[in-house]
């Protein structure tokens, strides 16, 4: 806590000191039995240190030309004071010179305590101080006072903490508040207590409002701790808007003793570290919220004993880690919950990962939303708010409703996508640390399924058609796949391969067809072919069914009953002719049995 100044002071003690050991010599020469010795250099350095003391260490280098010495009758004390407070007081008695070079060492005590008394009368003297050293030298029928000697101390210790720039208050990496027109001022010091006030404009760059009740500090220099408390200071700015915080904080006056001693100890380097974290005030009690409002360094370097030079100058530190780690999720369980003709619920259980700290688990509350899409349509939303979390971990549970009337869309994507969908659940959460929100990536979460309708539906066929007992047509083969879906319809394009057996033409009239699944009917219709099979050979006789896509949703609902799965039934028959003979045939080629099974959620996955 020293400026430039003061080194020159306590040069200014010690050459006090080396002036008295000039008048005690001159006080000899004047006898004219001795010529006077000369001090040819002088030495400073920091003796022992203890809780209690600082030892300061005097050494003067005297050049006697005589050829005999000064015996030991003279005596040198002198006391240095700062602001009327003294610091120390140096004796030494029984002087003298050898001939030649001489070095005489002169050792005082200053008590640490001191230190803290000087600091008050600093403070408030505005950061500045008068130095005055008193020196008197005695020998037998000898006694001079030295004139004292004064200079001015001055510090600007607070000029570190000012500053016109923008400083950004950062969270979660994500700039929260940017700081301007920082300053400090120093209030009435006393033996107790030093108040120190620290002022910012604020402007909150956040997209949610940042509110405080008030702010937690911690002021430490080379690990003592000067100061730690709370004090009220009220923000609240909305996005985009500005205010400004102002926080006075108490330090501890007697510690500067123990500052001192590390600063010493230090080779006169401290580090000033300021520290305020916000707090909130809920249920009457104040909580730490997870984020820095103030965080600043400063190194101390002082030169007391050499040449006077002092400098305070900021400390890059690494970007402090927030205090705070989001909630995440560990893992998830999603099932059908119930049922209705119009939506299905879909249950979720969201485990997480929270902080482990009680009081932050306490502070924080999480509002969510969770939005599940299937082939990029909307099909369920639902939100959950947790208003306090447990430390350590927690579950979400969270109950979205599924429009059904969704169904015939999402499924038509599905047929148009080959028969595979993808579908994303993503969870929107806002987390509220009590100062401010933010948003919370809680992970989303992707699955597909796929079906097979149509597998029965192709391949290779060895089946006869026979008409009035006669075969007249065989059925070699099959293929179907589906053409463009819409909600309201799903065509299924088909081609059979037959060859006539007969001498006479066949010509197949038309094509009756039923589809049903788990008991609802898609499909109940007749479409017309008149198509010529000609005499002894093959031809491919093309069909379009065509499926009431619109009904989907009620299929899905006795699907998601059922466990999903659902049967999946196609009931093909033809109108067949041949010359003055017409009959109604089983199709079976083009029909089948089979079954639908899905994991829409992905149960499976956990």
């Amino acid at each position: 806590m020293v400026s430039r100044e003061v080194a020159p002071k306590v040069g200014g003690v010690v050459a006090a000191v080396l002036v008295l050991g000039v008048v005690v010599v001159g006080a000899l020469a004047a006898t004219g039995a001795f010529a006077a010795p000369t001090v040819e250099s002088t030495s400073y350095e920091w003796g022992a240190v203890t809780d209690e003391t600082t030892e300061i260490v005097t050494s003067v280098t005297v050049d006697n030309p005589n050829p005999v010495g000064v015996p030991g009758v003279v005596n040198v004390a002198y006391t240095a004071r700062l602001n009327d407070v003294t610091l120390a007081r140096g004796e030494r008695s029984g002087v003298g010179f050898g001939p030649g070079r001489n070095t005489i060492t002169l050792a005082a005590e200053m008590q640490n305590t001191k230190i803290a008394d000087w600091w008050v009368t600093h403070v408030n003297g505005g950061e500045q101080s008068e130095l005055a050293v008193d020196a008197t030298v005695n020998a037998p029928g000898f006694s001079r006072e030295i004139p004292a000697k004064s200079s001015t101390v001055e510090t600007d210790i607070l000029g570190g903490f000012t500053t016109e720039g923008a400083q950004q208050v950062t969270f979660q990496g994500e700039p929260l508040l940017t700081l301007r027109n920082q300053r400090a001022s120093w209030g009435e010091a006393t033996a107790e207590t030093t108040p120190l006030s620290f002022a910012a404009d604020v402007e909150n760059v956040h997209d949610y409002a940042v509110t405080l009740d008030g702010v937690e500090y911690v002021v430490e220099m080379n690990g003592v701790e000067l100061g730690r408390g709370q004090r009220e200071a009220g923000l609240s700015v909305a996005p985009g808007e500005s205010g400004t915080i102002d926080v006075t904080v108490a330090l501890d006056t007697p510690k500067m003793a123990d500052w001192w001693r590390e600063h010493v100890t230090d080779d006169e380097v401290s580090d000033l570290s300021v520290r305020m974290y916000g707090y909130v005030v809920r249920d009457g009690e104040r909580q730490r919220v997870p984020m820095r409002v103030f965080d600043r360094t400063l190194r101390l370097e002082t030169d007391m004993l050499g040449g006077g030079g002092t400098s305070v100058e900021p400390v890059e530190t690494p970007q402090q880690a927030s205090d705070f780690e989001p909630p995440s999720v560990t893992d998830t369980d999603q099932r059908w919950g119930e049922v209705t003709d119009a939506t299905t619920e879909i249950r979720t259980d969201a485990s997480l990962d929270t902080p482990d700290d009680p009081g932050l688990a306490a502070l924080l509350s999480l509002d969510v939303t969770q939005t599940t899409t299937i082939n990029g349509i909307r099909v369920a939303q639902g939100s959950a708010v947790l208003d306090t979390v447990d430390p350590g971990s927690d579950t979400l549970s969270l109950t979205s409703l599924k429009d059904n009337g969704e169904v015939p869309e999402w499924w038509a994507r599905h047929l148009n996508d080959g028969e595979r969908s993808q579908v994303v659940t993503t969870p929107a959460a806002t987390a509220d640390v009590g100062a401010t929100k933010f948003d919370a990536d809680l992970g989303t979460r992707e699955s597909a399924f796929t079906t097979d309708l149509l597998a029965g539906m192709n391949g290779d066929r060895n089946e006869e058609v026979q008409v009035q007992g006669r075969t007249a047509l065989v059925v070699t083969g099959v293929s179907s796949e589906w053409g463009r879906a819409t909600a309201d319809t799903a065509p299924i394009q088909t081609r059979t391969s037959v060859r006539n057996e007969l001498a006479t033409p066949v010509t197949v009239e038309s094509i009756q067809y039923t589809v049903t699944t788990n008991g609802v009917t898609l499909a109940d219709r007749r479409t017309r072919v008149g198509q010529v099979i000609d005499p002894q050979s093959s031809d491919t006789v093309k069909a379009r069914l065509v499926l009431d896509n619109s009904r989907m949703d009620h299929w899905w609902v006795r699907h998601v009953r059922n466990g999903e799965q659902s049967t999946f039934d196609v009931d093909v028959t033809a109108t067949v002719s041949v010359p003055g003979q017409r009959e109604r045939v089983a199709l079976d080629s083009l029909g089948q049995e089979s079954t639908i099974e899905t994991d829409v959620l992905d149960a499976g996955a956990g």
